[in-house]
């Protein structure tokens, strides 16, 4: 039984890594008017930032950032149903029917708990806070390693 719950836990990593030919990247913009806008990071330009959003495309100019959030997606499910999956089958192998309800009742949620703190800790995040318009010059290559497109930017033919 001891090894199930290493068995499970690869399972769940060895499919999350193989499920997305590339990692999508979440993206959490704050504005100076205090407006905040969640969306997958699409791409990035010369003056904006594009996010994609159900299916609404935004384009924020970099003059109205104030603060970015970026962390990677698809990592915490994995953590939480490892840590649901321990307790549940902690569950299913007590022989008192209390200690089964124990398990149950209070240590799945625990297990999902802590499996959601683990996989935040795991999720790649990157803060830029107190952003000014100048900075996205020196910060838009580390940018482009988070978009799903590559050079948004069209290169200019003479």
């Amino acid at each position: 039984m001891k090894i199930i719950i290493p068995l499970l836990a690869f399972l769940f990593f060895t499919l999350n890594s193989y499920a997305q030919s590339k990692p999508k990247y979440s993206i959490k913009v704050v504005c100076k008017d205090r407006h905040v806008f969640r969306g997958v990071f699409y791409a990035v330009s010369t003056n904006q930032l594009v996010l994609l959003k159900h299916n609404d495309t935004l384009k924020i100019n970099f003059a109205n950032v104030k603060d970015l959030y970026i962390s990677k997606k698809g990592l915490v499910l994995p953590f939480m149903l490892v840590g649901a999956g321990i307790f549940f089958i902690l569950a299913a192998e007590a022989d008192l029917p209390l200690d089964q309800l124990g398990y149950l009742v209070g240590g799945v949620p625990l297990g999902v708990g802590v499996g959601s703190l683990v996989g935040q800790l795991f999720a790649n995040k990157r803060f830029y806070k107190g952003l000014v318009e100048t900075d996205f010059l020196t910060i838009r290559p580390d940018l482009e390693r988070y978009t799903q497109v590559k050079n948004a930017m069209p290169n200019k033919v003479n």
